[in-house]
């Protein structure tokens, strides 16, 4: 790169006795491409890079002291309200315009401009010229360490030691630093401080000093002799703590302060540049980075200090820096770019280019400095415009049914191509290098030249035109070069004869459409999507409602109008959030003249061969009648409803008032028994005995009715049952009817269903004992099972007993109904109504399957548990 500087009047930053600091800053200079420029407070030129000479065509001498403006393309109010601007605020002013060289050429650039402050006095304006025209330029480098910025002050020369009693006046002064001043030690020794120095020293010292005095310690810099000194005042006490005066230690900090004026501007260049900028140590460790890096990174620039560069980029890029950095240190690289990808803080990730230089310090330290730029855009636009250029050679070698081609002046093809080429298997080279009238009847060039020659002249047209047959569908149009220049013409050209037929089609099929829907006794309706605009509403509509249907045409909304108040908002809303799914709606609209009637609506968006929403379609019918059936037979639910829970408390009732004389009667009989049992001849104990079987009987058919009546009213709420373990209670409860029986019974594992614990254990008991009371006369064999069906569980008792006849199977689920007599099989006759009652209560099934010989096998639906019960 070549050497560059801000120059007043040559370059700067030249000399023989540069600091490390103003030697790094050069680097970073070296680094940019952009100009660089310093204004005085009134906008003119005080200091200006090579760079912007370079760009601006201007020699140093014909700028200085010329204001800004001279060269933008802005009056010169605007320009100093800009500059008035800057100066006002902390932060950057940017301002994109038009710069002009020395010799009239115009150029778009973007103006950072950041106010000079120097010890809290503006000094101007630092400002960077970029270039915009070409943003693919290679960025420059900017680095320098932050820490090293700072690192000015951590060096001081000799300098003076003095005492001072509680008198204010020295008692020791003495220190190489007074060499360098026009005084002498022992003329300060034993004097007064506003008798030593001057007023405006002593006006600064004096309250340092008898803070001093008072314990505190302060530290002040002072202009004496046209230098800076940095002075340190603080309590000297005596050994019993006391404090007898004070001591001040002076160091001359002028050269200091002159390279912190030059580090507040170099600052001021560094957070001006919105590209990043990084310094790294040898170890490859963060020791600065500016806002713009931070920002690039997404992490604050405290959490980048310290870390290693693979925080933000791979291992991968890391070496291939170093690499490049190796091959331009052996000079076989001389290019300082490379592109990389920045994994951000939030993970996502940025492509970048960054710019690099290595700086060996003076104390021989390598630091590696680098400008990162983000080039998304600039990766977008590269993009695009591979796409774009894809996508027009894509055009024209697959433009559908047609051809696209260019022509020059002479109205000769330069470029043909499309899919009609491969249908018609002709070459595209067939047509290019031929004119239109080479290619075309007279009679079809007569028609369609002027078009073809009006895109020459920067018209566009559209138009069709028939040939060999078939309708065609063509449009010219002018193709410009970069400056803007018509260089040929280009026509597109598609077969739209099957287009031109599907168009009949349509309009015959809206016509087909249009006398059904005018004919429906249902409201038919067509609308738009975006604008709510009704296109098509059928008489049904004004037969229906009593409404104009003309006056939707004009305010779709009063459609609104007609719907009963208490359904409007509803209907209105449901209709609002209509989407692929159906509006399916019922709600009452009003006639003028009151009459209230019931509607049906569903809507739909229709969409196009695009999979564009074009049109919702809807229709309405009138179901005022079905909706008076409904009412009427919601009301005779209730009333059986009613009358249900009337008959189940009337059960109920009648079982338990029954127990009363029941009991008595079965006392009675039994107290008989045991009074005059001896007494009675062997058919009056016979009858006695028939009796009291008799009232036991009806006792236990009473209570299994009351049980019965009960199954909805004192049952448990359903819940996850485990059926494995209400298997094993039932087991264990006919335990001794099983050995009596000599049963086995299996089971495979049983599910958990939703259910009333209780409830099911009552199943399973009556079927498992129903199983082997009517097992025959061989040891029954039982075997349980369950399979999941959708979102129900099938649970099966099969047994190998004396089987069911297929005509009886219905009845058994009847209350009090019996196949055997009861000195064959004793029981009431409902317990299998009670299971079919309880299954029923569970929203399930309970049926038999058997004949007669073959067994029986007993199956029951449940509701399976919810997902994730």
């Amino acid at each position: 790169m070549t050497e560059r500087g801000i120059g007043t009047g040559g370059p700067v930053l030249e000399g023989g006795d540069e600091t490390a600091t103003l030697q790094r800053y050069r680097t970073l200079t070296e680094l940019l491409d952009d100009g660089l420029f310093q204004l005085d407070t009134a906008g003119r030129f005080v200091a200006i890079d090579d760079a912007l000479l370079d760009r601006l065509d201007a020699a140093r001498a014909d700028l200085l002291d010329e204001h800004v403006s001279r060269h933008l393309d802005e009056d010169r109010d605007r320009v100093s309200n800009v500059l008035r601007d800057c100066r006002d605020t902390d932060g950057v002013t940017t301002l994109e315009t038009t710069a002009r060289t020395t010799a009239g050429d115009q150029f778009a650039c973007e103006l950072r401009l950041r106010p000079l402050v120097v010890d809290g006095e503006q000094r101007g304006i630092i400002g960077l010229v970029r270039d915009i025209v070409d943003r693919t330029e290679h960025e420059r480098k900017l680095a320098e360490s932050e820490g090293r910025y700072r690192a000015l002050a951590e060096s001081f020369p000799n300098g003076i030691v003095t005492l001072f009693d509680r008198d204010l006046e020295y008692t020791l002064a003495a220190g190489q630093g007074f060499a360098d001043l026009p005084a002498d030690p022992a003329d300060v020794e034993g004097r007064y401080v506003r008798d030593v120095v001057p007023e405006k020293m002593a006006d600064a010292l004096e309250p340092a000093f008898r803070a001093a005095l008072e314990g505190e310690e302060r530290s002040i810099e002072l202009e004496f002799d046209g230098r800076v000194w940095s002075v340190q005042v603080v309590p000297l006490a005596d050994d019993r703590g006391d404090i007898v005066g004070g001591t001040t230690v002076a160091q001359e900090v002028t050269e200091r302060k002159d390279r912190e004026r030059d580090l507040a501007k170099y600052e001021t260049i560094v957070e001006a540049i919105n590209d990043g900028i990084y310094v790294k140590d040898e170890a490859g460790r963060f020791t600065m980075v500016n806002d713009a890096y931070a920002q690039l990174t997404g992490y604050a620039r405290e959490d980048l200090v310290g870390e290693h560069a693979s925080l933000v980029v791979d291992e991968a890029t890391l070496e291939r820096a170093e690499a490049q950095r190796a091959a331009m240190a052996d000079g076989d690289e001389t290019n300082p770019t490379m592109e990389a990808t920045i994994r951000r803080a939030d993970g996502e990730t940025v492509p970048a280019e960054g710019t690099f230089a290595t700086l060996r310090t003076d104390d021989g330290e390598t630091k590696q400095i680098g400008v990162v730029r983000d080039i998304t855009e600039r990766k977008r636009q590269r993009r695009k415009l591979e796409e774009s250029e894809q996508r027009y050679r894509t055009l024209i070698d697959h433009f559908p049914d047609g051809a696209v081609g260019l022509y020059d002046e002479d109205l000769e093809y330069i470029i043909a191509g499309g899919e009609v080429f491969d249908d018609l298997d002709l070459p595209e080279e067939a047509v290019v290098g031929s004119t239109l009238a080479e290619r075309y009847p007279p009679e079809l060039v007569a028609t369609v030249e002027p078009y073809f020659l009006a895109a020459l002249e920067g018209e566009s047209n559209t138009f069709e035109y028939r040939l060999h047959d078939r309708d065609v569908w063509a449009h010219t149009l002018p193709v410009r070069n970069d400056d803007g220049e018509i260089f040929a013409g280009m026509v597109m050209a598609q077969d739209i004869t099957e287009r031109k037929r599907m168009e009949r089609d349509l309009r015959e099929s809206e016509a087909r459409f249009r006398m059904l829907a005018e004919n429906l006794e249902d409201i038919v309706w067509i609308g738009a999507p975006e604008t709510n605009e009704l296109l098509y509403v059928n008489p049904a509509y004004e037969e229906l409602t009593g409404r104009d249907r003309e006056a939707l045409y004009d305010d779709p909304l009063a459609v609104a109008n007609g719907i009963h108040p208490d359904d409007r908002e509803r209907v209105d809303a449901a209709y609002g959030d209509l989407s692929d799914e159906e509006f399916d709606e019922e709600f009452r609209v009003v006639t003028p003249d009151g009459e209230i009637r019931w509607l049906h609506a569903r809507a739909r968006r229709v969409r196009d061969a695009e999979r564009d929403v074009s049109r919702i379609v809807g229709i309405a019918e009138h179901v005022t009648e079905r909706k008076e059936r409904e009412r009427a037979l919601e009301e005779l639910v209730a009333k059986l409803e009613a009358s249900n829970e009337r008959l189940e408390q009337f059960a109920y009732a009648a079982s338990h008032d029954l127990q009363e004389p029941l009991r008595m009667v079965s006392s009675y009989l039994q107290l008989i028994d045991r009074r005059y049992g001896d007494d009675l001849d062997d058919d009056a104990s016979e009858f006695l005995a028939y009796a009291v079987d008799g009232a036991d009987r009806m006792r236990n058919m009473i209570d299994a009715l009351l049980e019965y009546s009960r199954i909805d009213t004192r049952g448990e709420p359903l819940e996850p049952v485990s059926l494995e373990a209400v298997f094993e209670d039932v087991l264990e409860d006919l335990r001794l009817q099983v050995a009596d029986a000599s049963a086995e019974i299996t089971a495979d594992e049983l599910p958990r269903v939703q259910g009333d614990a209780a409830q099911l254990r009552q199943v399973f008991q009556n079927l498992l004992a129903n199983a082997i009371t009517y097992s025959g006369d061989e040891p029954p064999t039982v075997h349980v099972s369950a399979e999941r069906d959708g979102d129900e569980w099938l649970v099966s008792v099969r047994d190998d007993g004396i089987g069911i006849p297929p005509d009886e199977q219905d009845r058994i689920f009847e209350v009090f109904q019996r196949l055997h007599s009861r000195e064959e099989y004793a029981g009431a006759g409902i317990g299998l109504a009670l299971c079919q009652r309880i299954v029923e209560r569970h929203g399930g099934d309970l049926w038999v399957e058997s004949d007669v010989g073959d067994g029986a096998t007993f199956s029951f639906t449940v509701p399976r548990l919810p997902e994730g019960a």
